[in-house]
This record gives C-alpha cells, structure tokens and sequence, in this order.
C-alpha cells in the first residue's frame, strides 16, 4: 500500500446541516432507497454537477451548495423531498416526528454535505493517485460508475472509497483488487492509499 499526501484534502470537510432524532436516519435512508428520492432522474448525476462544480474555482460545502442551487437545484431538492416525505407518510412511523421538514433536511444533508465530502476525497484522492503514476486520468460515466468502476488511471478501472471502509469492510467486500485499482482517502490526515499500486502495471 502506498501513502500519498495531498494539501487538496484541506478542503474536504463533513458537516451535519441538522442534529436528526435519535434512531431516525436509519429510517430516513430505508425511505429514502425505496422512494428513489436520490435517483438521478430527480436530484441529477452528482457526478457529472460535481465534476462541472469542480471546473469553477470553488472548493468549500458552502460553495458547492451555492452552486448547486444555482443551477436547478432548488426545483431538483423539492422534488426529492416531496418523494421522501411521500413514502414516510406511508410507513408505520411517527408522523409528529417524521415531518416534511425533517425529510427535506435529511435530503440537504445527503445531496450538499454528504456528496461534497464524498466526491471532493474522491476528486482529489484520483489526481493524486494519477500524479504519483503520471498517467492521465478521467472520471467515470454514470453507466460506469453503476458498475462500480469511479475513474480510469491510464487504461484501469479505479475505486475510490473513504479510508473509514476499510475497517467496516466495504473496500473487502465490494473492491476486487485483481479488477480494480482501490484507493481510500482520509481528509483529517490529507492523505489517500493506494492500496493496490502493482496493479497498474500488472499485464
């Protein structure tokens, strides 16, 4: 495994927009899933808005969020939240706690802060793994990114997950290293791990 330092991982940072009732995200996401309220189709390709976003000089939650809402995400959260607020109301839950507000803050969560600081770490963990093999890069397509595969350095698929997975596992149970180059990234230490380096050059 190889270390890789990074002064980009400065900017990545993760904030909670709201203090969410004890026991209520587990919920929030089951609903979320099953609603779809995420789904590319109502919130966007978070890739392709992120990637664009990443073309402007912005960098912080804050600008992101700005960004995002200028450029239809204020129509695209409202829908989101209507979707999820739609599907709790459907399920055996505590309405005077499960609110529209509640929904719409859970979807702010995931769609600003959460994608910023996941797609900010994944960002700047491909560049600096791309420098330090000094081959050229390219984010994933949606249909790729579906399978799996978050970027190519030179003609290999690329994972990239926060370094937090390994230890629950997710890097084991979802990377195949023989198939794909995996790299996790830890903001607070502005660092990012290869941790399959031999197989960019394996044949």
């Amino acid at each position: 495994m190889i270390r890789i330092s990074s002064k980009s991982f400065q900017a990545v940072t993760q904030r909670n927009r709201s203090d969410f009732p004890l026991y209520s995200k587990p919920i929030l996401n089951i609903a979320t899933q099953n609603s779809k309220a995420t789904g590319v189709k109502v919130v966007g390709s978070m890739k392709d808005q992120w990637i664009e976003f990443m073309a402007t000089r912005g960098r912080s939650v804050q600008e992101w969020e700005a960004w995002y809402m200028a450029n239809g995400g204020a129509a695209k959260i409202q829908a989101a939240t209507d979707r999820l607020y739609d599907m709790l109301q459907k399920m055996p839950v505590d309405h005077n706690v499960f609110t529209r507000d509640l929904a719409h803050d859970y979807i702010m969560d995931l769609v600003i802060n959460k994608t910023h600081y996941g797609m900010s770490g994944e960002y700047h963990a491909v560049l600096a793994a791309a420098r330090h093999f000094d081959l050229p890069h390219r984010f994933s397509t949606p249909e790729e990114e579906s399978q799996g595969i978050d970027a190519w350095i030179g003609d290999r698929p690329v994972q990239v997950k926060p370094h937090d997975s390994v230890k629950m596992h997710h890097v084991r149970n979802h990377a195949d290293v023989e198939r794909t180059l995996v790299i996790t990234y830890e903001a607070k230490k502005d660092s990012c791990y290869i941790h399959n380096p031999e197989f960019i050059n394996a044949a």
